[in-house]
Parts: C-alpha cells; structure tokens; sequence
C-alpha cells in the first residue's frame, strides 16, 4: 500500500537480502530511487526467525528518530522493544486509546490518527 504514494519507503526483512527474489511492484520505486531495502543480516540468513525478527526490529528501531506502535500487547515482543527504544531516549509514539495505558503510561505520546498528515 505505501508504494502506491510518492513518499519514500524502507524494507527491512528479517533475513538477509542477497539474492532475494524482488517483488515485481518494487522494482519501479527502486528503480526511482524511493525504496531502500535494508538487512543487518549476513548472505547466510535466508529465512526469517522469530530471533531475526527480534534483532531486525531493534535495528529499526535504533536508527528511527522516532518509533510508532499502533498497540503492543503487555509483556509482549513489542511492549519489550517499546521499552527498549524508550530506554535509548527514543520518542515513541502511539495511538490515543485505552488499549494502550501500558505505553503511555511508560512514556509513550498518545497520538490521533490524523497526527502524519500535517508533518
């Protein structure tokens, strides 16, 4: 869906991108310039796991400025990197609703679902 628009895209699998078999509607905004494939991982990784998962997440969230959730369910993968990212000072961001208390209630801002189109 993001390729449809103009605006700059990231791919990062959590596996290695050598060799990889690229969709066929990538190859226009790659070709442009607009989308970047990016892995952490070694030729050697060509399956994604739940640890590449993991490592491949904390590399996101690492070179983000700021990091959004939508929701991350309490003691979960994602509350875990929620709390990880707000431990290296990243902003984090998520959606204004009583699902995520948890999150705003460790440091997240709560957002509306309008806040990206006026940046």
């Amino acid at each position: 869906m993001l390729l449809r628009g103009t605006q700059p895209v990231v791919i990062c699998p959590a596996r290695s991108i050598a060799g990889m078999r690229l969709p066929s509607e990538w190859k226009a905004p790659l070709t442009a310039g607009r989308l970047l494939l990016l892995s952490g991982f070694a030729e050697g990784e060509r399956r994604a796991t739940g640890d590449l998962a993991w490592a491949r997440n904390k590399l996101v969230a690492a070179l983000a400025d700021e990091v959004f959730i939508a929701y991350a369910r309490p003691g979960g993968e994602t509350d875990r990197l929620c709390r990880l990212a707000l431990g290296w000072g990243k902003p984090l961001l998520t959606l204004a609703s009583p699902e995520n208390a948890g999150l705003i209630t460790l440091g997240a801002t709560p957002i509306r679902p309008g806040h990206f189109r006026s940046r």
